[in-house]
């Protein structure tokens, strides 16, 4: 049964978010819950050919898909005994771009324009903000990402079609830095606005993975093309 990233993130969050409304109300815990639209892009890929397939090119022929913006909601609550440590659920909806290629190489011609990437993740962290002056916070986050990577769509060489279908799932740490701003800072709902860029602490590299057609993709390939950092504003409240 095909569970998506997105009914992962709303479950959890909803579960999260009644237990940590309890919790932050008995405790005078500080709770976060914010919502924003983050940009990112997959890395760029070469179009390697294998001897035994049909080539899709010049080891030397690059494509990049598109840049993405998607959705993502976060919750995040202040740790009981602490003092400015935090836990963090949330996710990205799925966003998707296609690959920007379209060119001719000697005696083939090769349209990609065609296939789509898609892109969400699911992520749990850990996080310190410092609250600075002036309902300033700026904040440290680790977290671990299960990525979801995803082609679908037809390529054509020559005119010829032919699908480039794939599907992975990458789990992987990332590193994170904000910085929000408070509005009524003394009251007890505080909303409030920031921003954030993130990149993640370990890549996958394209060694040895091939772009197949009509064969699904190698979970390598597909990993290796997952964005290699990503910037999101956002709005919330504060309980």
């Amino acid at each position: 049964m095909k569970v998506s990233i997105v009914s992962a993130v709303a479950v959890a969050l909803a579960s999260f978010f009644v237990s940590a409304q309890d919790s932050a109300r008995v405790r005078d815990l500080d709770l976060r819950i914010q919502v924003g639209i983050e940009k990112s892009q997959p890395r760029l890929s070469k179009f390697i050919p294998r001897p035994e397939d049909t080539p899709l090119g010049d080891p030397h022929l690059m494509v990049q898909p598109d840049e993405q913006i998607a959705p993502l909601i976060r919750m995040i609550g202040e740790m009981p005994g602490t003092r400015g440590f935090y836990y963090e659920i949330g996710g990205r909806f799925e966003g998707f771009s296609r690959l920007d290629y379209n060119r001719a190489y000697f005696d083939r011609h090769i349209d990609a324009r065609d296939v789509k990437v898609s892109y969400s993740y699911f992520e749990v962290g850990v996080a310190y903000i410092f609250a600075a002056r002036w309902g300033l916070s700026l904040g440290a986050h680790l977290e671990g990402r299960l990525e979801r990577i995803k082609t679908s769509g037809l390529i054509y060489q020559n005119e010829v079609p032919g699908r480039l279908d794939g599907t992975a799932s990458y789990l992987r740490p990332w590193g994170r830095v904000s910085m929000d701003f408070t509005f009524n800072n003394s009251g007890r709902f505080r909303p409030f606005i920031g921003a954030e860029m993130a990149m993640p602490l370990m890549e996958r590299q394209q060694k040895n993975a091939y772009w197949a057609v009509d064969q699904p993709q190698d979970s390598r390939l597909l990993e290796s093309i997952a964005p290699a950092q990503s910037a999101a504003c956002y709005i919330g409240f504060r309980l």
